[in-house]
């Protein structure tokens, strides 16, 4: 009996070869292109760790919340047909283009009113009716008269705009000053 140089296992007498390896004692090689015979040939799989794992579940985790975070709107959407049709509920073809036209609304936009510069030969259409004020108590605050935009000082037709607060306007005209608020 001898022993492998490689795997240590006994090699008989009669053998000539490790079965396990491919060892040949005589000349002192491996056999090559050596299958083993006795036990089938096992790949040792890779372990993946637990770190690897975790690191892959949190990863794919934040990649799923923020895919949902950023399409949440078509999410919903998807879900609530979804639940319609489950429920058997039936969207008409007026009510599917309904919300397509509140889906395609253009916002307004909003004009910065404190750059705004009033022409010199502003002339004031309709009556003297306060239709808004824009007040700003560190800054310039404007008025809305018969659709004009006014300042402190200007004049909005015969009436003289005197100092505009946060909820009325005093004016001047004819000579009398006036207290205006804003019509509802």
């Amino acid at each position: 009996m001898k022993t492998c140089r490689y795997c240590e296992e006994k090699i008989s007498d009669q053998d000539e070869i490790c079965a396990n390896c491919g060892y040949n004692p005589k000349t002192d090689t491996l056999t090559a292109g050596f299958v083993r015979k006795n036990k089938p040939v096992i790949k040792k799989q890779m372990a993946v760790g637990p770190g690897v794992r975790n690191f892959a579940c949190w990863g794919g985790l934040i990649i799923v919340c923020s895919l949902g975070v950023k399409y949440q709107g078509k999410i919903g959407d998807a879900f609530w047909e979804a639940k319609n049709i489950l429920l058997g509920n039936k969207i008409t073809k007026s009510a599917r283009a309904s919300v397509k036209s509140v889906k395609n609304v253009v916002p307004t936009r909003l004009t910065d009113v404190r750059s705004y510069q009033a022409p010199a030969d502003k002339i004031l259409r309709g009556a003297s009716k306060v239709e808004g004020i824009f007040y700003d108590p560190q800054g310039k605050s404007y008025v809305v008269i018969g659709g004009e935009l006014f300042t402190e000082g200007e004049n909005a037709g015969k009436m003289a705009i005197k100092k505009i607060n946060q909820g009325s306007v005093e004016v001047l005209e004819n000579g009398q000053k006036q207290l205006l608020k804003v019509d509802p």
